[in-house]
């Protein structure tokens, strides 16, 4: 029961069939005040029009009293006569002065009302030495009968208008009853909800984005899940890797050259087991803000230089030409997490072309940003796969998923995006990449700010 007092769909009812009631008595009213006096007055015309045909009756007709009386006595009218006008004032439903009475003059109609509910009007005429009253009937004049119009149509108004009320509501509420059910359903996990609504409306709008919500995280959950499987794989390779060659480690008969390959191995997984920790911790900061993002204005075409002779050995053992061509660029942003950007893109580019191979460096200042291209001639990717390479675990080149974490382009995409710059690729595949990012120059908001 307290559930339904809180309902929105009672609450509209109410609320609609409040302002309904009160609008009906308040025009109600008005209609009464205006027209009843209106009918009040024709009424009263015609009582004093009927006591002053009584009374040429009786002068100009010389026709007896009791037989105008009789004559004109008719539908919706009461006549009575009185001898005195004591005997007027001692009926209880005339409200009339005495003294009113007493200033009456033959020729002469006195206007005044009856007690009753509603009030009716009274003429009063002295004729022929008599008190003559006429009153409209209790229960059956005009008055009586407007009254009883008016309430029967505020009566139907009310009835007709809480029905539509109520379809209108139930229309209304209809959708968010279901909005709220599928709620509980995506609470509980099932994101196979749809649903539908024809409306263009707000609740249609409503209804839509709701749809729209649901997909998202039927998505975000399938991306979730997709990647706790990615990581337990990830994570599963190397240690078995790192579990059998142990094992192997354990055989007595094998020789030192042996050994020493297997622990190498063993090293190797080791070392991917950490940089897959670090990158999975750097990421997940990344996601979530929590890295302390530094604004240092910094020589930008320097950094890339140094990340170039870094990697020297890398390109020169596989006889790599690189052509590199930097303007002179002093830009505001986070020098540490730029290096990993300029870093994973150049060790991917030397990693994936062949020997002999070219790749050109090419940083340039183009109006309000700064673009950074690297090319390459090498293996590329296949265009099914471009749309993916930024994915986290997703490795374009499966014979080689062994060499990497694939969360490496996840993590630049993400370095790029807090300095509210793009990363764009092109690739096709057996003859190369080139990828390119774009970085505003102007101010750069801080995480969070």
């Amino acid at each position: 029961m307290k559930k339904l007092l809180y309902s929105i769909y009672v609450r509209f009812i109410c609320f609609f069939i409040g302002i309904l009631i009160i609008s009906a008595l308040l025009s109600f009213g008005i209609v009464t005040a205006f027209q009843l006096n209106d009918i009040k007055a024709m009424v009263q015309k015609q009582l004093e029009d009927k006591v002053s045909a009584i009374d040429s009756l009786t002068q100009e007709g010389n026709i007896p009293l009791e037989e105008a009386v009789r004559y004109m006595d008719g539908k919706e009218l009461t006549i009575q006569v009185y001898k005195n006008r004591d005997e007027i004032l001692k009926a209880k439903h005339y409200l009339l002065l005495a003294e009113d009475l007493k200033q009456l003059e033959p020729g002469r109609i006195l206007t005044g009302e009856l007690s009753s509910k509603p009030p009716l009007p009274i003429s009063v005429a002295i004729i022929q030495g008599y008190y003559v009253t006429v009153y409209p009937e209790m229960d059956n004049n005009q008055i009586v009968r407007f009254q009883k119009t008016v309430q029967t149509v505020l009566l139907t108004a009310i009835v007709l208008g809480s029905f539509l009320i109520l379809l209108a509501v139930s229309m209304v509420v209809k959708p968010i009853k279901k909005i709220s059910r599928a709620s509980v359903e995506v609470a509980n996990g099932t994101f196979d909800v749809h649903i539908q609504h024809k409306g263009k409306d707000e609740i249609g709008e409503l209804v839509n984005n709701f749809n729209i919500m649901v997909q998202e995280l039927k998505a975000n959950e399938y991306l979730h899940k997709e990647f706790v499987s990615s990581v337990s794989h990830e994570f599963k390779t190397p240690l078995s890797s790192i579990n059998g060659f142990a094992e192997l480690l354990k055989t007595q008969d094998l020789s030192i050259k042996v050994k020493e390959e297997y622990t190498d191995i063993i090293i190797q997984e080791s070392k991917r087991l950490s940089n897959l920790s670090s990158n999975l911790l750097r990421l997940s900061k990344l996601d979530h803000q929590a890295v302390q993002f530094r604004r240092d204005i910094f020589q930008l075409d320097e950094q890339i230089r140094r990340i170039i002779l870094l990697l020297q050995d890398s390109w020169e053992n596989k006889q790599i030409q690189l052509q590199v061509d930097l303007d002179q660029v002093s830009f505001r942003g986070d020098e540490e997490l730029l290096q990993q950007v300029w870093l994973n893109l150049l060790v991917n580019a030397i990693k994936f072309t062949p020997e002999h191979g070219k790749i050109s460096v090419i940083l340039k200042k183009q109006h309000s940003e700064l673009v950074f291209s690297i090319r390459d001639n090498g293996i590329g990717i296949k265009e099914s796969d471009v749309k993916r390479i930024f994915e986290r675990f997703y490795k374009a080149d499966k014979s080689r998923s062994d060499h990497g974490t694939g969360l490496g382009l996840s993590i630049v995409k993400k370095i790029v995006e807090i300095h509210e710059g793009k990363i764009l690729v092109e690739s096709e595949f057996g003859k190369g990449s080139l990828f390119k990012v774009v970085l505003p120059m102007g101010e750069i908001k801080k995480i969070g700010s």
